[in-house]
């Protein structure tokens, strides 16, 4: 019963993985509509608070302070790092947008030793520095590299921004055992309130129409809501590192969805790129998973 469980809760990640890298076309959809990126994210953020709080709405009796400063503390990074990729969305493709996003488990192991003080090693090592060659190589061009753009710069600050959203949310949630649920909850609902204060302060509006909200909706529903339920139910039954690996996916299905979606001709520069930021994951996501795995067989 438990194997069922493992491979529904893969699986079903695997299914949100090809929506979250579907999300890198759609938003650019919302951009070429003419939503700026922090109207994008009242869209999201809104929408999943809605829909997360009705679901978990017998839980909010148990908010208690903690949840609510630690919670407050994370969501703060995980409104940065969803800020700097729309905001990156704007002015970099959607694929590069995707690729560049993926190096936020590339610096997992670094803000791990900071907050849990685990050594890094050697794979990890080589990990950043695959895949930051594979950043450069994106960016690269005939004329050098005049590719890099201040949409690489944004999408590069929001991979930092998420990997400070995951390990803080693991370090909070390991040191106080909060209600995941409540505790992603918080983060979000965090993150839609500064959304909707920068979109009153900076944004500027366009004409909306039904057919133009459809990409918020979607991004709403679909890639946080059901996502990050999703994601909360498969780190609970799967390994971390099984779903670090799935998730890791994404950024090829962005590229998939940007060929079919907005016509984003497919370069060999982009392959390459995007397979050697790939492969720094991989590499850094092999050896504690094999690590798992002898423990397991002992």
């Amino acid at each position: 019963m438990a194997d069922k469980k493992v491979v529904f809760a893969e699986f079903s990640l695997f299914i949100i993985t090809i929506i979250w890298g579907l999300g890198f076309p759609i938003t650019k959809l919302a951009v070429n509509y003419g939503f700026e990126a922090n109207t994008i994210m009242v869209g999201r953020f809104l929408t999943a608070t809605i829909i997360l709080g009705i679901i978990y709405r017998k839980r909010l009796k148990f908010l208690n302070r903690d949840i609510l400063i630690y919670g407050t503390i994370t969501g703060l990074f995980l409104f940065f790092g969803f800020f700097f990729q729309t905001l990156g969305s704007v002015y970099t493709t959607p694929s590069k947008n995707g690729f560049i996003t993926q190096l936020n488990i590339v610096f997992v192991p670094y803000l791990y030793f900071l907050f849990f003080k685990k050594k890094v090693d050697l794979f990890n090592i080589i990990s950043v520095v695959v895949a930051i060659i594979g950043m450069f190589i994106l960016s690269y061009s005939s004329n050098g590299f005049s590719g890099v753009n201040i949409g690489d710069i944004y999408t590069f600050i929001c991979a930092i921004m998420v990997a400070f959203n995951v390990v803080t949310g693991s370090f909070y949630q390991k040191k106080y055992n909060f209600d995941p649920a409540l505790f992603v909850l918080v983060n979000i609902f965090v993150s839609m309130i500064l959304s909707v204060t920068f979109m009153l302060a900076v944004d500027e509006y366009p004409e909306i129409t039904v057919i133009s909200l459809w990409p918020l909706l979607v991004l709403g529903v679909f890639n946080t809501a059901l996502g990050f339920l999703v994601q909360s139910y498969a780190l609970k039954i799967s390994l971390p590192t099984k779903v670090s690996l799935i998730v890791a996916l994404e950024s090829v299905f962005g590229v998939v969805g940007s060929v079919l979606i907005i016509g984003e001709p497919m370069t060999l520069r982009l392959i390459i790129g995007g397979l050697l930021i790939i492969s720094g994951i991989v590499i850094t996501e092999i050896k504690p998973f094999r690590k798992r795995r002898m423990v397991r067989l002992t």
